[in-house]
C-alpha cells in the first residue's frame, strides 16, 4: 500500500493502530507535527460499476443484494455521468444507421459496425445536423446500411459522399403496408403488397431483373386504373385511388434511388458482404428497448442516458468503472459550462452583469405599424 503524507508538513507517515471504525491510523514521523490521519478507501469504482450492472439487467430494486433505498443512494453517482462516446478513425465496410426515439421529445442516432456500437449522439429530432454530428466521429466507410430517411440521406451527401447506400428491404414492406393497409379492398393494392413482401426472397441478378419485371407488369396491367379521377364539386380533379397512387410513388421513389439492390453491385470493392436487412442493429435495438419496460418510471434525461450507457457497454473497448468514476462528464459541469456560455451572451450580460444590450438585426412591429384603440360602432 503507498504510504501517504502527512496533510501538514508533507513529511512521511506511519501505521499508528486503527480507529473504532477498524480504519487504520497515520502519524507523523516528525514528533514536532505529531498530526495523524485516517485514509478514506473511495467507493465511486463500486458504485459505478453496481449501476451498470443494475442498469443492464433485468433486475428490480427489491432483487438486488442491497436494500431499495441503499440501491437508489448508490445510483446516482452513476445517474449523474455521461458516458464518453469513443472516436472511431476506423474504415469499415459496412455501417448500420438507425435512430432510438424516446416518445416525441429526443432521439439517440446510433451507428452500428462489426459486431459492436461504433457511435451514438443524443438530439431532439432526427435531422441532418445529428446525423453529420454522429458520422464527424466515425472513420469513413465504403458501404452503409440504413432504416429511413429523415435528415439522414442529406447527412451522407455531405459526411460520407463516396458511400454507397442499401436500403433496408425488410422495412419497405411495412411502409407500403402503412399506406394500403394489411388487407386492401382492391385487387391491384393486394398484388403491390406482395411485390413489396417478395422483396427480401431477392438474392441475385436474376432474382432481381425478375422483380423489376413483374413490378412494371404491374404498372402496364393496371395503368387505367391508377389513373382514374374523382372529380369534385368545384370542378378540381384528384385521383380516385390515393393510397394506392401514393403506395406507388413511393416504390418508384426507391427503385429511382438505386438503394434497394446495392448488394449486388460488384463495383462495391469490399471483402464484406452487404447484408439486405438491418438486422444487425434491430436486435440491438430491442435490447435498447427493453431497459425502459425492466426500469419503469424513468424521466427522460434517465431515459438517454439507459440507452447511452447500453451503447458505452457495447463498445470495442469500453472504460472502466474506475476510470468511469474519475473522468466521465458529470451534470453538474456541463450545467457549468452552459452557464458560463450563457453568460457570456448578450442576455447573459445585461441580466448577470449589468451591461446594455445591444441592438438587435430584427425589425420590430411597433417601427412599421401604428395601433389605435378599436371603436365600438355597434
Amino acid at each position: 500500500m503507498e504510504q501517504p503524507l502527512c496533510p501538514r508538513c508533507g513529511g512521511k507517515m506511519k501505521r499508528n493502530g486503527t480507529t473504532s471504525a477498524g480504519r487504520a491510523r497515520w502519524r507523523c514521523k516528525d514528533p514536532g507535527c505529531g498530526s495523524s490521519r485516517t485514509r478514506g478507501y473511495g467507493t465511486a469504482a463500486r458504485d459505478v460499476r453496481g449501476f451498470i450492472d443494475w442498469l443492464l439487467s433485468a433486475d428490480t430494486q427489491e432483487q438486488r443484494h442491497v436494500s431499495a433505498r441503499t440501491l437508489r443512494r448508490r445510483n446516482e453517482l452513476g445517474w449523474s455521468l455521461w458516458p464518453p462516446c469513443p472516436m472511431d478513425g476506423q474504415v469499415h465496410d459496412v455501417v448500420h444507421l438507425d435512430g432510438i426515439h424516446l416518445g416525441r421529445n429526443a432521439v439517440v442516432p446510433v451507428a452500428w459496425g462489426d459486431g459492436h456500437v461504433l457511435g451514438w449522439y443524443v438530439a431532439r429530432r432526427e435531422t441532418s445536423a445529428a446525423w453529420m454530428n454522429l458520422m464527424a466521429r466515425i472513420g469513413r466507410t465504403r458501404g452503409r446500411r440504413m432504416r429511413r430517411g429523415g435528415g439522414i440521406r442529406k447527412a451522407l451527401r455531405h459526411a460520407w459522399p463516396h458511400a454507397r447506400v442499401q436500403r433496408c428491404l425488410l422495412h419497405i414492406c411495412p411502409d407500403i403496408g402503412a399506406i394500403l393497409g394489411t388487407n386492401p379492398r382492391h385487387e391491384a393494392s393486394r398484388q403491390l403488397l406482395r411485390l413489396a413482401k417478395e422483396l427480401t426472397r431477392v438474392k441475385d441478378g436474376d432474382a432481381m431483373a425478375a422483380w423489376l419485371g413483374a413490378y412494371n407488369a404491374w404498372e402496364l396491367r393496371h395503368k387505367d386504373f391508377l389513373e382514374q379521377k374523382s372529380i369534385w364539386s368545384d370542378g378540381s380533379e384528384n385521383d380516385l385511388h390515393q393510397r394506392l397512387v401514393k403506395a406507388r410513388d413511393t416504390m418508384r421513389r426507391r427503385i429511382r434511388e438505386r438503394t434497394m439492390f446495392t448488394f449486388m453491385d460488384p463495383g462495391l470493392g469490399i471483402g464484406t458482404p452487404v447484408p439486405t436487412t438491418n438486422n444487425a442493429i434491430e436486435s440491438a435495438n430491442a435490447r435498447i428497448r427493453e431497459m425502459p419496460g425492466n426500469h419503469r418510471g424513468l424521466c427522460l434525461i434517465r431515459r438517454i442516458k439507459a440507452v447511452c450507457w447500453w451503447c458505452h457497454q457495447h463498445t470495442e473497448h469500453p472504460e472502466s468503472a474506475a476510470w468511469l468514476a474519475r473522468h466521465a462528464w458529470r451534470d453538474e459541469q456541463i450545467e457549468h459550462l452552459y452557464r458560463q456560455a450563457w453568460e457570456r451572451s448578450d442576455e447573459g450580460r445585461q441580466q448577470v452583469f449589468g451591461l446594455p444590450a445591444r441592438y438587435g438585426t430584427g425589425i420590430d412591429w411597433n417601427e412599421s405599424h401604428t395601433s389605435t384603440p378599436w371603436r365600438n360602432t355597434d
